[in-house]
């Protein structure tokens, strides 16, 4: 595992978080980046972009994190991944944002206490500002805590992407990406692509095919071997473990 970092000294406790799997750069163009595998085995190069609260909402008024995500691009990079660490809450009051600083609370003690970020924003405003990073710019968004979960989140970031989109298992269950960008199809199946993908040698991707071909279960389970022969990806040993497991026998 190789992770190529700035070396900037705000990124210190980051490398120092992230032991030998972090190899200090003076010029990197953003703060962590490594190779990975896409679609089809080809190379990628995953960027990330680490940010503090206070430094992220520099940036929502600024336009900063915009500019650095375009020199990303620039740069070759496949994919944008943004951490924000720290906490945050909406002031029970007025809704602005607050962090925890250290400061002198209401018993005249030292303690962390909630205070508004300076310039004030608005919660609602933050977290308008990360959904829109998701959603319109296409840039993968993570919170964490601490520079300890940071480094974690980096670690499982390059765990991920040492695999190929299409070998990734834990949603296979649910879905099958219908593109090669991976979108995950949000639709509950119909009762014969559930009831198909138990079948034997049928499973979750061809249960799609099947689905389409049938307009009920009761079709589905009359079906000589014939016609589940007539769909693409069904042969014949196929169709005649299908039709015995639903009448018995082909």
């Amino acid at each position: 595992m190789t992770l190529y970092c700035s070396s900037l000294p705000n990124d210190r406790d980051m490398i120092q978080a992230l032991g030998s799997l972090a190899i200090p750069m003076p010029s990197l163009f953003t703060d962590v980046c490594f190779s990975g595998v896409g679609d089809n085995d080809a190379s990628l190069i995953v960027a990330v972009e680490r940010k503090k609260i206070g430094d992220l909402c520099s940036c929502i008024l600024d336009g900063r994190f915009l500019f650095q995500a375009q020199v990303c691009k620039e740069m070759g990079c496949d994919v944008l991944c943004l951490i924000v660490e720290g906490a945050c809450r909406p002031s029970p009051d007025d809704g602005l944002l607050e962090i925890p600083v250290w400061g002198i609370n209401t018993r005249g003690r030292r303690a962390e206490i909630w205070k508004p970020i300076i310039p004030a924003m608005m919660y609602s405003r933050f977290c308008q500002y990360l959904f829109e990073l998701s959603y319109l710019a296409g840039i993968f968004v993570f919170r964490s805590r601490d520079v300890r979960e940071t480094a974690a989140i980096l670690k499982s970031l390059w765990d991920n992407f040492q695999t190929p989109p299409n070998q990734h298992q834990s949603l296979h269950q649910m879905f099958v990406a219908p593109n090669p960008g991976g979108t995950v199809e949000l639709v509950r199946p119909g009762l014969v692509r559930r009831m198909a993908k138990e079948l034997d040698g049928v499973g979750w991707k061809l249960s799609k095919v099947v689905a389409a071909h049938f307009a009920t279960p009761k079709e589905m389970c009359e079906a000589d071997v014939k016609e589940w022969m007539s769909m693409d990806g069904i042969g014949k040993v196929t169709a005649e473990k299908v039709v015995r497991s639903l009448c018995g026998n082909p």
